[in-house]
């Protein structure tokens, strides 16, 4: 009784809008947001699209790079960049582990969401985003609940949350862009995790494009006529991944993505990383 009452409700709402509202209803359900996993169609040309990616930003970590981002902001405005996206760790987080509170320069969920949006502020272009496993040590450690993802998307008008650690998005008919943030640690090889990613796919889901975050490694292979990524990242070494004898790439992409004519996927690719 009370769902079909509810029904009724929300249809009687859908029918006094008028047919702006309407549509902006519609866009705003295009993509389902779960909490990972979620589908979303951006359709920005059926030729070519040209995006940013940016992989782990850690900010709140005395090794985050602000100057790197502004770089990364400027530089995608003067390519005419149609959006940026963001493969998770936007924040560094509290892991609770003795001494990671002296590795941060803003301590704290509020210190470290207000940089946050500090930074994401200084571009006007359209960013999309996931979260990654230290974005997520405020929603799971100690049960405290706080979706940064969700947090962000209110603050900043033109981030757009896609889910917790994996969204796909439909860049145009027949072409699908997996953003993807593991939670596990890196291989000897910098290839090893990206190939075992795409190997990992059923064919009935293998995306055109992956772009993948977490190790803060950067990388370009095709696998399974899929072109794959790491994402690279946007800080520094830190004491952890030195003392681990593990590399850090620092820098950002952009990449120019050219379809196939009728919806028949990805004619080709071409790939600037700027470290």
């Amino acid at each position: 009784m009370y769902m079909a009452k509810k029904r009724q409700t929300l249809e009687e709402i859908v029918q006094n809008m008028d047919e702006s509202d309407r549509q902006v209803l519609h866009k705003q359900l295009s993509g389902v947001k779960g909490r990972s996993g979620g589908r979303f169609t951006h359709n920005f040309s059926n030729k070519h699209v040209r995006i940013g990616v940016m992989g782990d930003m850690h900010i709140g970590h005395k090794t985050f790079d602000p100057v790197l981002a502004d770089k990364a902001f400027k530089f995608y405005k003067q390519e005419g960049v149609d959006a940026i996206y963001q493969v998770g760790d936007i924040l560094e987080g509290m892991s609770g582990r003795p001494g990671h509170i002296y590795e941060l320069d803003q301590v704290g969920f509020n210190a470290q969401i207000n940089y946050a949006e500090q930074i994401l502020n200084r571009t006007e272009l359209p960013i999309f985003g996931i979260t990654g496993n230290h974005d997520q040590w405020y929603l799971k450690k100690h049960d405290m609940g706080v979706d940064v993802g969700e947090e962000l998307e209110a603050r900043v008008g033109h981030y757009n949350y896609l889910g917790m650690n994996e969204a796909d998005v439909d860049l145009a008919k027949g072409v699908t862009m997996k953003l993807f943030h593991p939670n596990d640690g890196s291989a000897y090889a910098t290839s090893y995790k990206l190939q075992k990613l795409v190997e990992s796919f059923p064919e009935s889901e293998k995306p055109q494009l992956v772009f993948e975050g977490h190790y803060h490694k950067a990388m370009y292979a095709n696998m399974r006529d899929t072109h794959a990524y790491e994402a690279g990242c946007l800080c520094d070494q830190s004491e952890f991944m030195r003392l681990k004898k593990l590399q850090n790439h620092k820098g950002f992409w952009m990449v120019d993505v050219y379809m196939k004519p009728k919806g028949l996927g990805v004619e080709r690719v071409t790939n600037t990383f700027v470290n």
